[in-house]
């Protein structure tokens, strides 16, 4: 008779998951400097050329990858802030739910 298999720690602890947050973080901060150099790259190129259509374009790209990439930490940070207070509080909220949100934000 097979036996029922019980964790004695959830897969997912608090310290687990915030070191993949740090590191999402991290990458995304990587990722908005990136940007930013590159649309500063494409500024220098437009200030020499005025006309070019293609280097204003992807200098609006650059800016919206910054853009999101920094939305990307707000929203980690936010929902480090509800799994925390989820955890503290005598309340259960879903926190698949937040796990879920979080693995969008890595994708």
């Amino acid at each position: 008779m097979p036996r029922t298999y019980n964790l004695k720690k959830p897969p997912i602890d608090k310290n687990r998951l915030q070191k993949i947050c740090k590191r999402v973080i991290d990458e995304s901060n990587e990722d908005r400097e990136l940007a930013l150099e590159t649309h500063r790259f494409f500024r220098q190129l437009l200030d020499e050329n005025p006309q070019d259509a293609s280097a204003k374009s992807l200098m609006v790209e650059c800016l919206k990858v910054a853009q999101t990439s920094k939305r990307s930490i707000t929203k980690i940070v936010e929902l480090l802030i509800k799994l925390d207070t989820a955890q503290n509080s005598s309340e259960s909220i879903d926190t698949n739910s937040l796990y879920s949100q979080l693995d969008t934000l890595t994708d």
